[in-house]
């Protein structure tokens, strides 16, 4: 692979991962490893994760292959196709909870509100990025991986996976919505499942709907 290729590669990180190439990966369903290659030329990336590259950020593969048109702003989405999405400094959950930290942005990603429309059946503006801690929702998730929250989507319908704010903290859980209740479950068997009532309803607040997670392979 060209030297030429890899610093076109590197500008998709600076331009959709501020330079972050740990995170580029995590958003492109990529291990670090495999990106880190690719930007030192000694790994060529795939047709399908180029394809997958395409459908996230609409760029110029002709441009990304043989460098033929300069890096300009129309080789990307326009700034209109993107919305810049934040990754929360905190931690979810996926066992009995994790302790709120300061929601601060730790980082930002540029997503292609087409392939969110798309792909996810997203339509919000309201989205986050967080980061899974804990077991209890393999093999669904699985600790360390980045997931997306649709942070408009506070009503499960039928079934899903959102994240709820706890007395105990922050969890990402299945629910499933009944007719009196609204079932908490944990598709780790080893974990116990409950439910929101009347009861409770006020101590148990959802957050948002996760709707895609990356993780490192």
């Amino acid at each position: 692979m060209s030297t030429g290729f890899a610093r076109r590669f590197i500008s998709l990180i600076d331009q959709f991962a501020q330079g972050n190439k740990k995170q580029f990966a995590e958003l492109t369903g990529k291990s670090p490893s495999h990106v880190y290659r690719i930007c030192r030329g000694t790994s060529r990336p795939s047709m399908a994760y180029l394809e997958h590259l395409y459908s996230l950020f609409s760029l110029d593969l002709n441009w990304l292959l043989t460098g033929e048109k300069p890096i300009e702003q129309d080789s990307f989405s326009s700034t209109q196709d993107l919305l810049l999405v934040p990754k929360l400094d905190v931690e979810v959950s996926a066992g009995f909870g994790s302790e709120v930290g300061y929601e601060e942005i730790d980082e930002q990603f540029a997503l292609n509100k087409r392939w969110l429309s798309s792909q996810l059946s997203v339509h919000s503006d309201q989205l986050a990025f967080v980061s899974v801690r804990g077991d209890s929702m393999l093999p669904t998730l699985y600790h360390g991986d980045m997931v997306l929250m649709d942070l408009s989507q506070k009503q499960p319908s039928g079934e899903g996976i959102f994240v709820l704010q706890t007395q105990d903290g922050l969890m990402a859980k299945r629910l499933q919505q009944k007719s009196d209740h609204v079932a908490v479950i944990s598709d780790n068997s080893d974990y116990p499942s409950w439910r929101i009532d009347e009861k409770n309803a006020e101590h148990n607040n959802i957050i948002g709907k996760i709707v895609w997670c990356g993780r490192s392979l």
